[in-house]
């Protein structure tokens, strides 16, 4: 597929009210033609089943969603190696959540290969670039949280100094599913870490905002909350 069938494609199924609803909650330097998820999803994959190393050689990234399909493309390879090195540079294209996000969590191949992804993010997790360290918290969230990574986890996230936001509430988010499934061994962490009150008082919040979470645990987790104007 050419960038130019690419683009027809988009704007053929261009949908105003996603666009502006987008244009709200995405922010983002590039242009939204707003394309609903089911349809990006839908032409990445038939791209990915196709000549995809010509696409993504002369893919422009005029629109936030020509990134997007370039990004689901490279997520649904099927080399662990490739994967990794393009999303590697992939990163210097991100400038919002939802880019990261949503091809971070199509990269289903990295479930089968935690090791080497692990040496990716020991790279990358300390990056000048934020993006390609929130791209790190992001793959622990969706791929470690398990009892053999969740030291390493505590670890990330403790020594991560970022005051950038999209960064911050990575980490929030993160701490919030490890409480989920381990929350004694998270407790312990919140009560003795160092982080940044903006960030710690949000994971509570995201820890609270969980049905899963009992009522009286709440209490007991919304009374450790730190003082601040900011969270």
């Amino acid at each position: 597929m050419t960038n130019e069938q690419l683009l027809k494609i988009l704007f053929d199924n261009k949908d105003d009210l996603y666009k502006k609803f987008n244009e709200k909650i995405i922010n983002t330097h590039k242009k939204i033609i707003g394309v609903r998820t089911p349809v990006i999803r839908k032409i990445a994959k038939k791209i990915s089943k196709g000549n995809y190393e010509s696409f993504l050689l002369k893919v422009k990234h005029d629109y936030h969603e020509q990134i997007l399909v370039e990004g689901l493309v490279i997520s649904s390879l099927k080399d662990i190696s490739v994967v990794l090195n393009k999303i590697n540079n992939f990163t210097n294209l991100i400038d919002n959540w939802a880019v990261c996000d949503m091809v971070v969590a199509n990269c289903k191949i990295i479930k089968n290969n935690l090791d080497e992804t692990l040496k990716f993010i020991q790279k990358n997790i300390n990056s000048i670039n934020p993006w390609k360290t929130r791209v790190c918290f992001v793959m622990l969230l969706n791929y470690f949280v398990s009892k053999k990574y969740l030291n390493k986890i505590f670890y990330y996230v403790e020594n991560d100094k970022s005051n950038f936001y999209y960064i911050m509430m990575s980490k929030a988010w993160l701490i919030s599913e490890c409480y989920i499934k381990f929350p004694e061994e998270t407790i312990k962490y919140l009560k003795q870490s160092t982080l940044d009150k903006v960030t710690y008082n949000k994971a509570i919040s995201k820890i609270c905002d969980s049905y899963r979470v009992l009522k009286h645990d709440k209490i007991i987790l919304r009374n450790m909350k730190k003082k601040s104007n900011n969270a």
